[in-house]
Parts: structure tokens; C-alpha cells; sequence
């Protein structure tokens, strides 16, 4: 690995899996205090019960935007051409390892600031909405993803209201993104240092290359009509004109065949 790549991980890892999960953290802790509502709690003690509904909830979340592409080929394309490329550009900048760290450190944020704050102070549906947009909403390619992204959030903000325990939307988001992360592998490579295998999770692009150019099919007797065509409108004259003679016109007209 080169200096220069070591250094974007290193940038990667401290803004996306330190500075911004503790910025929203801290934002989401702050903003219904400043209003008057109660901060979220994340000194209840974590139950096993509300890790099971997380872990399910991150399913749930994984499977709608399953079912979203699943709705139509143009909204299949275009998950792919944005939510997939996010994720395979970073995970080719940082790798797995680091990469799984900061979509978990990020899952955390993201909770605390667009549930444990913006729900509780302009509602569930709203707050879904805004998270949505917080994915590259004001690109226009990133339309999809936004979709499936507020339907993520509207996920999260339901079991939140449901249970009212910040850790369960918080399990259900690092859930969804490291499932999200490791599926993006097609190929599992091991290699060995001395007695310990090294494994890692191979990105293989080829399974999400946008589709953009529709190649189009033709009839090959429709061709060959086609080209026929084509041939006989040049050499043949429409009716009521005449070719312009050439240089050697008049010669060939006078000259008898042996």
C-alpha cells in the first residue's frame, strides 16, 4: 500500500468513523433538549430483547430495499448506479476492515441525530424523509437511493417509537450497513501468514456494472433487407432523373464490347 493510499484511510477512518458519528451525535443529543423535549437515553441498559428487535428491524430494512428494486428494472438500475457505486467506491478507498468500522460508527450517529433528535422534535415520517435526502438527495442520479434511505429511516423511527429504546433503531442501522457492506463481496480470498489465515472479502464490480447502454437487438434478415435497400437507392435512379454523366461516359457508350 502506497503513502498516499494510507493517508486517504487514514483521513476516511478519523472524519466518517470519528469526527461526523460524534458531530451527530452530539447534534442529536442537543436539538430536542434546546426545544424542550427529552434528549435521548442511551443509559438503558441494552436488553436482549431489544437486540433481537434490532437485529430484525436491520432485516426488515435490508429486505424492503430488496423489494424496492425487485418493483421495476428502471428502479433496480438505479440502486445500482447509486447506493451500490457509493459503497463500492468507499470500500475501495478503505477496504473491509475499515470500512465495516465506519458504517458501524456511522449507523450510531445517524441514529442519534435523525431519530434520537430530528424525530423527536418534527415526527417519524419527516425525519425519514430528511435522512433520505442526507444520502445525496440533491443529486439527481441519487434519486433511488434517497428512496431507499427514507424507507430505511421510516424503519427505524417505527421500532424507536414502538419500543422507545434508542438501541434497538441503533441495532437495526449497524445491521443494515455491515450486512449492506460484507454483501458487496462476491469472493472470499485467504491467504496465510505463517499459521494464521488472513481472510478478505473481495469486491468483484462486474456484478454491479450500471447498465446505461442498451444494446439493442436486430433481425439479421432485417439487416440484410435493410442493407439491400440502402444499395438500391444508390444505384438506382428515382423516376424522372438522370445521372449525371461521368468522365468516361461517352466513351463507354461508343465502345463495343470484344
Amino acid at each position: 500500500m502506497s503513502h498516499d493510499e494510507r493517508s486517504q484511510r487514514l483521513r476516511l477512518l478519523l472524519i466518517a468513523g470519528l469526527a461526523a458519528p460524534v458531530i451527530m451525535s452530539v447534534a442529536g443529543w442537543l436539538l430536542p433538549f434546546l426545544v424542550g423535549h427529552r434528549p435521548p437515553n442511551l443509559l438503558v441498559p441494552v436488553a436482549p430483547w431489544a437486540l433481537v428487535v434490532g437485529v430484525a428491524a436491520g432485516l426488515a430494512s435490508m429486505s424492503s430495499v430488496w423489494l424496492l428494486s425487485r418493483i421495476h428494472p428502471v428502479l433496480e438500475r438505479a440502486l445500482r448506479r447509486s447506493g451500490v457505486k457509493v459503497g463500492l467506491d468507499a470500500i475501495g478507498l478503505a477496504g473491509y476492515p475499515i470500512m465495516l468500522l465506519v458504517v458501524t460508527a456511522s449507523a450510531f450517529g445517524e441514529e442519534m441525530l435523525f431519530r434520537g433528535g430530528v424525530q423527536s422534535v418534527i415526527g417519524l415520517l419527516p425525519a425519514a424523509f430528511l435522512f433520505g435526502f442526507s444520502h445525496g438527495g440533491w443529486r439527481r442520479e441519487m434519486w433511488a437511493y434517497v428512496v431507499a434511505a427514507s424507507l430505511s429511516g421510516a424503519i427505524f423511527g417505527l421500532v424507536l417509537r414502538l419500543t422507545g429504546n434508542m438501541w434497538v433503531p441503533i441495532t437495526a442501522h449497524v445491521v443494515h450497513n455491515i450486512f449492506s457492506t460484507i454483501l458487496m463481496g462476491k469472493k472470499v480470498d485467504v491467504t496465510w501468514d505463517g499459521w494464521l489465515p488472513r481472510v478478505r472479502l473481495v469486491v468483484d464490480p462486474k456484478d454491479f456494472e450500471p447498465d446505461d447502454d442498451v444494446v439493442e437487438t436486430f433481425d439479421p434478415v432485417d439487416v440484410e433487407v435493410a442493407a439491400d435497400a440502402e444499395g438500391v437507392d444508390e444505384l438506382v435512379p428515382a423516376e424522372g432523373d438522370s445521372p449525371e454523366p461521368g468522365p468516361d461516359d461517352g466513351d463507354t457508350a461508343d465502345r463495343v464490347p470484344e
